[in-house]
């Protein structure tokens, strides 16, 4: 090879797209990199929103303030892709972990993965792993038959796992799925009644049954073993996605299988949020949950307890719950507003949709989230706060927690 051949190999080698232009940087310069990319947000707020020129002409500034937060829109956007990494390497993972607890179990399983390009925030993949080995585990340990058993209910003697991820608007979904026993409702009843945590005569949707699995050491495992029993596992999982502003469904069928679907924020730093207010409050929301948006007739109205704390509204021959802020936060005013009077958010969320009425609704805003910390910590149906671009602070809320103030 000639020189010149040589110096026109290594331009190849070196040229923008090539594998050799990648750089490796930690995950701690990124998130750096992140945290000045919020405060230079916050920074160009409070110059756009300055009392200093309110009520001024100023065209060309306008001009340049519009350019300057699209400017800022896409550096948000290019940070935020910096931390995103392939969920591929924890599915991967998975794989030798299912190998090991077939030679604990003797039990004889595939594993299927799908999507495992889909790309998800750094710190969430950090995260992921130990509640995914809880939900594996507990999929192979309990959901799986023996190969025997399987065979005697007409099924496969190989049992099937299967890992999928995919992007579904602005959350993640991972979805892990198996074709065993499924979920026992007689057991899990009868342990929730053992607890007190169902009435005697109480008889719950199954959706809300499965509920139970996250308590803190529940578990109807009849004997402890290094995979189960331990009443361990679930709780982890359920915390764990809590803290990541995610939600947990869970599906079953008896005898067919059981499937669990983790929904995840794509990324944690900035949140593509309305905002509203209540009062003299201000919320958000993620723009995501958000299915419709409308004044209501008063012919639409229906309350259905003498104090007004039972409201629904009828949209397309729907009746849709109505949640109040105030009451779900505990508060008394002295008169409450009629239901006309408001603009009624429909949410979208795991249990159906609800209603919530507010006062006033803002444009839509790409918020910087920072949790609530100390005290504020364990306020209810909040993921932490919103930092809005006129330095207000609003409240985020979480619709799958409002839920319990509706239905």
């Amino acid at each position: 090879m000639t020189k010149r051949e040589a110096n026109n190999a290594a331009a190849i080698r070196e040229a923008p797209g090539t594998a050799a232009s990648q750089l490796r940087v930690s995950a701690q310069k990124v998130s750096r990199l992140m945290d000045l990319v919020g405060e230079l947000s916050l920074s160009v707020s409070d110059t756009l929103f300055s009392p200093d020129i309110v009520d001024l002409d100023l065209s060309d500034f306008e001009k340049s303030a519009h350019r300057l937060k699209l400017v800022l829109r896409e550096v948000q956007e290019a940070a935020a892709e910096l931390r995103l990494v392939p969920i591929g390497d924890v599915f991967q993972r998975m794989g030798r972990l299912v190998r090991e607890l077939e030679r604990q179990t003797g039990k004889e399983v595939d594993l299927e993965l799908h999507g495992e390009d889909t790309e998800i925030d750094k710190i969430v993949v950090d995260q992921l792993f130990e509640p995914l080995v809880h939900v594996v585990r507990n999929s192979v340990d309990h959901g799986l038959e023996p190969p025997d058993e399987r065979d005697a209910a007409g099924k496969h003697r190989r049992g099937k796992i299967t890992l999928s991820a995919a992007q579904v608007g602005g959350d993640i979904q991972i979805t892990i799925s198996d074709d065993g026993r499924g979920l026992n409702r007689e057991k899990i009843l009868a342990r929730g009644r053992d607890r007190g945590l169902i009435a005697l005569d109480e008889e719950p949707e199954d959706r809300e049954l499965w509920q139970l699995i996250f308590k803190p050491g529940f578990s109807t495992a009849e004997a402890v073993t290094n995979l189960s029993g331990r009443g361990v596992g679930m709780d982890v999982l359920d915390n764990t996605i809590k803290r990541l502003r995610g939600r947990i469904y869970v599906d079953s069928v008896w005898g067919q299988g059981a499937t669990v679907v983790l929904a995840i924020p794509l990324s944690l730093a900035f949140i593509d949020s309305l905002v509203m207010r209540v009062g003299d409050r201000l919320f958000a929301t993620p723009i995501g949950v958000v299915a419709e948006i409308f004044r209501p007739l008063c012919e639409q109205l229906t309350v259905i307890t003498a104090d007004g704390g039972g409201e629904l509204v009828k949209v397309r021959d729907v009746m849709i719950p109505i949640c109040r802020l105030d009451r779900f936060y505990g508060e008394k005013p002295e008169k409450r507003d009629s239901l006309d009077e408001k603009i009624i958010l429909v949410f979208q969320t795991s249990q159906g949709k609800i209603g919530l009425p507010v006062d006033e609704l803002f444009d839509q805003q790409q918020v910087v989230m920072k949790p609530l910390q100390g005290y504020l910590e364990k306020i209810r149906a909040s993921f932490g706060c919103a930092l809005l671009g006129t330095g207000e602070v609003a409240m985020m809320l979480d619709c799958e927690k409002l839920t319990e103030g509706a239905l």
